[in-house]
């Protein structure tokens, strides 16, 4: 009962200050005695008329201790609502494993993961390496279905690529030149490599640096074309660097795992142009008098190389190495098969080989996410060609610079070249025909 008259005597301190407010303090000890004989006080008028606001059995009710366990009522649900925030953890905990294989792919319809491409071009790397350094692997084994010839070191690469892709166990197809489209669920792959385990073999077969493997990485959608690639990878075979894009976030360099920036070339003076053109298969006959003029004014003060690696060159641009890279070759046969169908024949061997869409799906994107300008030797962009066909009808040609300004003097140059040889061209079918 103490506990509960615990309130009357606040209010009794408290009229005792409002009515002596000069002698409250006084009064305020003798106001714990003074609330002991409260039932007989003379102010006991006043007190009823208070608590007549207030209903009586309310005051039972409005008792410390059940103001109390209202209090508390409402103080234990804070833990309560403290638990769904807590809640949460539980379910991040169960799905903790996910981010493993998240770390490899981001999830369905996204593309696969830049530590995922770096470990596949590793793993092709570390198999093909030794055979480059002890100069084996440099025997023809076979023709891919494109009619380019297989190497050895073509098949210890396509074999590397296939174990780490079965290893991987993830929803992954892949095409190659040599394997075509191949597949390791049983279910719907979500992700589409496209690559060239090694774009440059007769370099490489030789020990030389202009050898690279190039990885694009794709959705699984119906008819993809260049344009779909979202992320892409060129390792060197022989060197340290490797350049990766993702599509719209720009392209990068690094070298032994350091982040470097690209380095594109400014420079738009012909006679000075570093630049190289793509030759196997390519009838020597039809390119070089056509790149002749640009050939003799760049060799003194600029550069010309002969390319095995149309991934290779693209990817200089990016380290200022080149200033610009072409490949002339399929437009002469797409504007006058007929009188050139023979000389790429005889060239390729029997096969008529030009680029192939999965010989620039990663280094396109790469290129262009550095900021490069390629095209077909038309002008036009290669973005919309489809990306598994690899039929002579879908080779492309290639003009690709550092900069607009040198792009668009090397396209004038080869466009009216190439008018000119053809004009020939035709006049001497014509006469043979007569």
């Amino acid at each position: 009962m103490a506990k509960t008259k615990a309130k009357p005597k606040t209010k009794a301190s408290s009229r005792a200050k409002k009515a002596a407010p000069g002698t409250a303090k006084k009064q305020a000890k003798p106001a714990k005695a003074a609330a002991k004989p409260r039932p007989g006080a003379k102010d006991a008028s006043k007190k009823t008329a208070k608590t007549k606001k207030k209903p009586p059995a309310a005051t039972p009710k409005a008792s410390p201790k059940t103001k109390l366990k209202t209090t508390m009522k409402k103080k234990t649900p804070s833990p309560a609502k403290a638990a769904p925030k807590k809640a949460p953890e539980p379910k991040e905990r169960q799905e903790s494993p996910a981010p493993a294989i998240n770390a490899v792919s981001r999830g369905k319809n996204t593309s696969l993961d830049r530590e995922f491409l770096i470990k596949l071009a590793q793993a092709i790397r570390e198999v093909v390496q030794p055979a480059i350094d002890a100069a084996k692997g440099r025997e023809v084994i076979g023709n891919a279905p494109s009619g380019d010839a297989t190497f050895q070191l073509d098949r210890l690469a396509e074999k590397a690529l296939l174990t780490f892709l079965r290893d991987a166990k993830l929803p992954v197809a892949y095409y190659s030149e040599d394997s075509g489209y191949t597949t390791f669920t049983s279910g719907q792959p979500e992700h589409l490599l496209v690559v060239d385990p090694i774009d440059g073999t007769r370099a490489a077969k030789s020990g030389f640096e202009w050898c690279v493997i190039a990885i694009g990485s794709t959705r699984v959608i119906e008819r993809p074309r260049l344009g779909d690639i979202d992320n892409a990878l060129v390792m060197e075979l022989m060197g340290p660097r490797a350049f990766y894009a993702e599509r719209g976030k720009g392209a990068r360099v690094y070298v032994e795992g350091q982040y470097r920036k690209p380095k594109l070339s400014k420079n738009t003076d012909l006679e000075t142009v570093v630049w190289s053109m793509t030759v196997p298969a390519r009838p020597a006959e039809l390119i070089f008098p056509t790149a002749a003029k640009l050939i003799d004014l760049t060799s003194l003060k600029g550069g010309f190389y002969a390319c095995n690696s149309t991934s290779y060159s693209l990817t200089r641009l990016l380290t200022n190495q080149l200033d610009a890279c072409v490949d002339i070759a399929n437009r002469y046969y797409r504007d006058i098969p007929k009188a050139v169908q023979d000389q790429f024949i005889n060239a390729g061997r029997g096969a008529i080989l030009g680029i192939a869409p999965y010989d620039i799906a990663a280094s396109l994107l790469i290129a262009e996410e550095a900021g490069c300008v390629v095209t077909d030797a038309y002008g036009k962009s290669l973005r919309d060609v489809l990306l598994l066909d690899s039929a002579t009808g879908n080779h492309q040609s290639m003009v690709a610079a550092a900069n607009a300004e040198l792009h668009e003097k090397l396209l004038t140059f080869f466009d009216a070249r190439i008018k000119q040889w053809e004009q020939l061209l035709k006049h001497r079918e014509e006469s043979r025909s007569s």
